[in-house]
């Protein structure tokens, strides 16, 4: 365990390998000795006297305290009520007479905390909630985490999951009031992430766990640069979870107790970081409440991101039924989580008006708090610090601000004018919102006043140079692109020549092309585009989907053995699989190998310019701008693939840029077209889960299973509509949030009471049942019947070892085969394209797919004619390949 600084006191973290407690103690000599022992039962004792206003407190305390010497503001607010007293003004200061009284609040209510605190310790052995230290253990992302070392409940020291839904577990980071947070790996993505459970004790509430999950929701559809994203929510056996982005990094808390205060320069470029990703945050309605150093994330590519975006109160998502008290976590992997829209402050950062009422504060609060964590960056200490939390609590409300300045004298006196702005005492002198102190930060580093990136002579030449660096070791790449049309051209000659050698090998270049590719995109991972977006498409697909897909593979597994095919698929699988892995490691690794310098010195150039404040959306877009016509690999590397298609369709648009092409090719296509369906197949499922939850908490009030699947249902549309809706009709970002807000809690408020309705869609069985696996289901039915015909009526005897050829066809024995079988080839045709467009999905392919099996299966009945030396169901087999071309075009433009 890394104990960093850990001050003097008697602490209860928990073994992370047996999960059991155990007492460590830490001296007050220098330098501070270390302890450790077993807990040993106690014996009970008779309860101690105790005044109603005490249980309340101590109850207060024991909910809302943790080892991290977090405590709730609401607790404060809700003592005050427990005394029959109502909650002061936020702005503090601004009435005399209503200062008087908060402050006699904080007074009042500090004491009774600081009683349970001393209470709690001496029976329990606690951990000293009055010492500042937390013990801390090590991280291989470079995070560290907090160790609670209050009691847990039982559903906390359960054993480790191995899979949550879609999720490897792989170990766990930390546990908490809330439930417990893991390091784990999304199979389907291949990517790690955070994950965190919900307690059971919290889940158990329906009505909390919908507001939530609303919460979690809306912050999922959401993405900024500087704030950490929130992936995906779920349950598994009981078990409610939701997975965040995983930051290669840690908390700018360990970097500065690790190596001491942080240089002004690169300390206001993190604090300009944060402060746009809060900024986004605000924009969209959401305040944090919790903004502190450990809650400032920093990437390996010195990338600030703001954790606990969105799992903290959303102002617009709260239920009448908002429980007054806080749940609070002490779990971390440099983040922590906040529950049933409340917020829980750490004291040491927390702005004097939460500390009175926490559920009235505004995006202020924030500022006051990046104040804060910027005075820490800049010193290495909190501005206020104190033994216990009513007297940092008490400090921030009535002590003077320190002077940078005198605490580091290298602090330059700007900086310090922007620390005190953000810190003022009253809401209403600090900075009026985040967009005045980006304004102030961008100033004091020399950023254009406009806020975009503006790169100097010098800056320019030393990325062309690694630009040119880069397209010289990469230059192998470029073979890429000819070997896969020439191993494609390749492919499609031995198909056509196949039935001129050995029809039962007809399948053999089909086979080792699709093969070829599948082993080059796995072997690639997360480099890939096309495997990346398939990943999440197959991610996507409903277990039905899986079934259907498994019914039609063994038919198709059936029909290549009955016919005699099996042998070509199976060699051609083979040799695909080493022309994919010769691919990969003569092309794709050595290419990477060369330009890992530049890609090095190209990251190193970048994470330099966002620490000096640029821009990122500046950054990315001089990255495109100066790396000459090959920019979109370098920019693929540093980026990702994702962002590479936005800037060119930024870049598309504007008549200026000269750096190369920006059109994508047959990768993007295909990409384009998995992400769409993916996107399209989690939209629904999410929909079905957000309404699932909805309808439990209604169930918990009391509505009828009926009703309540209705209002579910109804709400989980205004949940998504709102979410997703970017529109307002004001340009002011203030002034949008609260429209958004507003617009929430009106659409909620009329789902449950019946005026929100959204029509359901009356044709939404049809639709399913029109759908690809319908398609397939039909088409492998036909296979079945196909193979099932080829048996009976000798077909595979003739096939066997390619005795089936153009020559043999022209004789009397194959002649008369085919004049036998025309309506059974013409079957195993219709069934194969049935197939083939269950790929298709959607509903609007499946008129399309069906006129042209008719036409293909009863042609000739029909009247289809002839055509000198192509027989009637030939001819209809044509017809009905062609009618298949503008279905698959329709079907994928829209479709649903």
């Amino acid at each position: 365990m890394n104990l960093g600084q850990p001050k003097p006191g008697k602490y209860r973290p928990r073994c992370k390998q047996c999960g059991k407690q155990f007492i460590l103690k830490v001296t007050d000599d220098e330098p501070a000795k270390i302890g450790i022992g077993r807990i040993k039962p106690k014996q009970a004792k008779p309860p101690l006297e105790s005044s109603p206003a005490d249980d309340v407190a101590r109850t207060l305390v024991d909910e809302t305290m943790d080892s991290t010497g977090q405590i709730s503001p609401t607790a404060t607010a809700s003592a005050s009520v427990s005394a029959g007293k109502s909650a002061a003004s936020a702005d503090v200061g601004t009435k005399p007479h209503r200062t008087s009284v908060s402050r006699t609040k904080v007074n009042q209510t500090a004491a009774n905390v600081d009683a349970t605190i001393d209470q709690t310790v001496d029976r329990s052995e606690a951990v000293q909630l009055k010492s500042a230290a937390s013990v801390r253990t090590g991280d291989r992302s470079g995070a560290s985490v907090k160790s609670p070392a209050v009691s847990e409940s039982d559903d906390q020291v359960a054993a480790i999951p191995e899979r949550l839904g879609g999720y490897k577990v792989m170990r766990m980071i930390g546990r908490g009031a809330m439930g417990a947070v893991y390091e784990a790996k999304q199979i389907s993505l291949d990517r790690i992430v955070a994950l965190k459970t919900i307690r059971s004790r919290l889940a158990n509430n329906p009505a909390s766990l919908a507001r939530f999950t609303r919460e979690a929701y809306a912050a999922a559809q959401l993405t900024h640069h500087n704030v950490v994203q929130i992936y995906d929510f779920g349950e598994d056996n009981g078990r409610h979870f939701f997975s965040m982005e995983w930051v290669r990094g840690g908390p700018l808390s360990d970097l500065i107790r690790n190596k001491g205060a942080i240089e002004p320069k690169r300390a206001a470029g993190y604090a300009l970081q944060a402060a746009r990703g809060l900024q986004f945050a605000h924009q969209n309605g959401m305040v944090h409440r919790d903004v502190k150093p450990a809650n400032l994330l920093l990437s390996d590519d010195g990338v600030v991101k703001v954790a606990d975006l969105g799992l903290v109160k959303i102002p617009d998502q709260i239920d009448p039924e908002t429980e007054i008290g806080a749940v609070t976590s002490g779990m971390q992997s440099g983040t922590q989580v906040t529950m049933m829209g409340t917020a829980v402050g750490t004291p040491a950062y927390m702005a004097p008006e939460q500390g009175i009422d926490a559920a009235s504060v505004d995006h202020r609060a924030d500022i006051y708090s990046l104040g804060c964590s910027l005075f820490y960056m800049l010193t290495g200490r909190p501005p206020f610090d104190g033994s216990v939390v009513s007297e940092v609590m008490q400090q921030h409300a009535q002590q003077a601000l320190p002077s940078l300045v005198d605490v580091n004298a290298r602090v330059p006196a700007e900086l310090n004018e922007i620390v005190q702005g953000a810190m003022a005492k009253r809401p209403s002198d600090r900075f009026a919102s985040l967009a005045e102190m980006i304004h102030e930060l961008e100033s004091y580093l020399g950023v254009s006043k406009d806020g975009s990136f503006s790169p100097t002579s010098e800056q320019a030449d030393q990325w062309e140079t690694i630009g040119k660096q880069f397209a010289e070791a990469t230059t192998r790449s470029r073979l890429s692109t000819p070997v896969l049309f020439g191993f494609a051209l390749l492919c499609g000659l031995l198909t056509l020549a196949m039935p001129f050698i050995a029809i039962n090998w007809l399948l053999f270049a089909p086979a080792m092309f699709v093969t070829a590719l599948v082993v080059a995109t796995v072997l690639a991972g997360s480099q890939s585009a096309v495997g990346t977006s398939a990943r999440r498409w197959l991610a996507s697909l409903s277990w039905f989907d899986y079934l259907v897909a498994v019914f039609g593979s063994l038919v198709a597994l059936l029909v290549g053995f009955v016919i005699g095919l099996w042998l070509g698929v199976m060699v051609g699988m083979v040799l695909g699989a080493m022309a994919g892995a010769a691919y990969h490691f003569l092309i794709v690794v050595p290419t990477q190998s060369s330009a890992e310098g530049a890609i090095k010195d190209a990251e190193k150039f970048v994470r330099d310019l966002r620490i000096d404040g640029a821009d990122e959306d500046g950054v990315r877009s001089f990255v495109a701008r100066y790396a000459g016509n090959s920019w979109q690999p370098l920019y693929e590397s540093l980026f990702g693939y994702e962002s590479l298609c936005q800037m060119r369709e930024q870049l598309g648009s504007d008549p200026s840029f000269r750096g190369g092409s920006t059109r994508g090719g047959l990768r993007d296509k295909v990409s384009a077209t998995l992400q769409a369906k993916a996107e399209a197949n989690r939209h629904r499922q999410d929909q079905k889960r957000l309404a699932k939850i909805e309808e439990l908490g209604l169930a918990s009030q009391g509505v009828s299973a009926a009703k309540a699947r209705d209002q579910a249902w109804q709400m989980a549309q205004a949940i998504v509509a709102n979410a997703r809706d970017k529109s307002t009709s004001s340009d002011d970002f203030a002034v949008a949030a609260q429209i958004k807000r507003e617009r929430q809690k009106v659409m909620l408020a009329d789902a449950r009471s019946g005026k929100y309705k959204r029509k359901r869609d009356p044709f939404a069985i049809v639709r399913f049942a029109l759908g690809g696996q319908s398609r397939l289901i039909a088409g492998s039915l036909l296979l079945a019947l196909f193979a099932i015909w080829a048996k009976n009526a000798g077909l595979v005897d003739t096939v066997r070892a390619g005795d089936i050829n153009v020559a043999t066809l022209e004789t009397d024995t194959g002649g008369k085969l085919l004049g036998q079988a025309t309506s059974n080839w013409s079957i195993g045709l219709a069934g194969l394209l049935l197939s083939l467009s269950a790929f298709v999905s959607g509903w609007r392919m499946t008129p399309f797919a069906i006129i042209a099996t008719i036409v293909i299966l009863f042609g000739p009945t029909l009247g289809v004619p002839g055509m000198q030396s192509l027989q009637s169901w030939m001819v209809s087999a044509a017809i009905g390949v062609a009618i298949y071309v503008p279905g698959i075009i329709f079907g994928e433009q829209k479709n649903q």
